[in-house]
């Protein structure tokens, strides 16, 4: 909190940033809301229009499973994970638990072309890919160009590691 002074030099001179030893904004973002009460986290529309809604503690459990799964993957802190996704849940928790894992989340817009996909994921450095159906076919007309891409999961599968069957 911001303390009030008599001026703006004295609100000035008594201003610090608290910061934490640690944070992880996975957890703050997710878990320091999980309460068991069922809060809603996100509201999103589906296919068809039903409109649906994601609370904390499922928000927090799900970035947890893909933290863990990306773990068991081999990925480690400090890697790079691209996401190319619309805005979706899988989005939300993808960004997140990469977040928890102690990886670098690589927002991807999903109007890219494959050349600035394979820019972004080339000089990135990108371990992995969390896609969709209707883009895996840009990423696959460049995988050849990115080495260091070892996983791809796709939203739906679209032959390759399907990320809600790995998830489960």
């Amino acid at each position: 909190m911001l303390e009030r002074g008599t001026t703006y030099d004295d609100t000035l001179r008594r201003f610090a940033w608290r910061i934490p030893e640690r944070f992880n904004i996975g957890t703050a973002c997710s878990d320091a809301h999980a309460d068991g009460s069922g809060k809603t986290a996100l509201i999103f529309e589906e296919d068809g229009g039903k409109v649906a809604t994601i609370s904390f503690d499922e928000l927090s459990r799900a970035s947890n499973r893909f933290a863990n799964l990306l773990s068991a993957h081999g990925i480690g802190p400090g890697e790079r994970v691209g996401i190319l996704l619309p805005q979706s849940p899988q989005t939300a928790i993808a960004h997140l638990g990469a977040y928890k894992l102690g990886a670098i989340a690589l927002p991807l817009f999903i109007l890219f072309g494959p050349e600035a996909l394979e820019h972004r994921l080339g000089h990135s450095g990108a371990s992995v890919l969390v896609t969709d159906a209707e883009n895996i076919g840009k990423v696959e007309a460049i995988r050849d160009a990115l080495p260091k891409l070892r996983k791809i999961f796709v939203v739906g599968g679209a032959g390759h590691l399907d990320f809600e069957a790995e998830m489960a």
